[in-house]
């Protein structure tokens, strides 16, 4: 008895001394569930602006996510990126200019985001503030009353939703000083192990890195964009996962950026654009909009995935890229940009461990 009991403080010790690292391991140790569950994730969705100038999609914009919707359902949970606000009314803080975009959908419009199938949304991005606090609210508002999650303010840090017995958790980072901010560690580490004791799944969403084509590759240390500290990303996702996030996605550049496998999960940099048929534009890559669902063990870790490959018209939204277009690049990004990479992505999207 007094062998075993030495043996334990031991390796309680050895834990404690070990700092993070061995924090997230001796989290993840035990088998939350039984069996997997599978995550549908994609970038920037933006159905359409009223305001400062009406820029609406035809119908609505009720046949934007005509092509995916069935596929965000079939996951266990869905997740993406809300760039803008849902409002009905507001002034925007920008001065008019042709950089100047301000992004306001209608708050009719969550009827989409609910009936594509979205059970978290993010909007810790560079849009959330486009019409001053008082939009951040009714954004917030207008979710939560229509059964979405919402995380990535200090007004709402996380989100917990239990679907079919499995407790996922959601929060969401970007780079602004309205939004809970990847560069600020402290804040990262408290809310993602807060989560990590909380739920069985924790899910981080993320809106960084410089913006356009030129900017499809991840590069090392923090990024800039018109002199904005945009974050260091590999350095931000690397930390959630070693404080027990089990999946880790971005977006913000406008284009996707490549797919890692960390210590048995996964992060993808970017996922690019995904459902903005209006105020955007959609030219080459920055009309690619994967829809990428991973599938994760009891343990939380990753076992395959696959990239589902879309393209963005105007006035239409993510239609079925048979080409497969958006799997090409991804690939290609990772194989370039990830050193000791340890994933196959397949010509059909299928992502397994090497």
């Amino acid at each position: 008895m007094k062998i075993r009991n030495l043996l334990s403080l031991v390796a309680a010790l050895f834990i404690i001394a070990s700092g993070t690292d061995a924090y997230a391991q001796s989290t993840n140790a035990s088998k939350r569930f039984d069996g997997t569950v599978t995550i549908a994730m994609n970038g920037d969705i933006m159905t359409g602006t009223i305001l400062p100038t009406p820029n609406m999609p035809p119908n609505e914009g009720r046949d934007i996510f005509i092509d995916c919707a069935e596929l965000i359902k079939s996951a266990d949970v869905a997740c993406g990126n809300l760039e803008g606000v849902l409002a009905d009314k507001g002034k925007s803080r920008k001065a008019p200019g042709p950089l100047s975009f301000s992004f306001m959908m209608p708050t009719k419009s969550v009827n989409l985001l609910v009936d594509a199938g979205y059970d978290f949304l993010g909007i810790a991005n560079n849009h959330i503030n486009d019409f001053y606090p008082v939009c951040i609210q009714s954004t917030i508002k207008t979710l939560k009353d229509n059964g979405i999650g919402v995380a990535g303010t200090s007004d709402c840090e996380t989100s917990i939703k239990e679907i079919n017995g499995v407790k996922y958790g959601f929060c969401a980072f970007g780079h602004e000083s309205y939004t809970l901010k990847t560069q600020d560690h402290a804040t990262v580490k408290r809310i993602v192990k807060k989560l990590r004791q909380e739920c069985d799944i924790v899910i981080v969403c993320f809106h960084g890195g410089s913006e356009g084509i030129s900017e499809r590759h991840l590069p090392n240390g923090t990024e800039y964009f018109h002199g904005a500290d945009r974050g260091n990303l590999r350095e931000f996702a690397h930390l959630c996962i070693d404080n027990g996030a089990d999946v880790v996605y971005g977006h913000g550049p406008h284009v996707c950026r490549a797919i890692e496998l960390y210590k048995g999960h996964l992060i993808a940099y970017s996922l690019g654009n995904f459902a903005t048929p209006r105020g955007m534009k959609l030219v080459n890559q920055t009309s690619y909009a994967p829809l990428l669902i991973v599938r994760l063990n009891g343990d939380g870790e990753f076992v395959d995935g696959k990239i589902h490959p879309f393209i963005q018209y105007r006035d239409k939204g993510p239609r079925v890229d048979k080409t497969g277009a958006v799997v090409k690049e991804i690939r290609t990004l990772t194989e370039e940009d990830i050193k000791d990479n340890k994933l196959n992505i397949a010509d059909d999207g299928t992502i397994t461990r090497k």
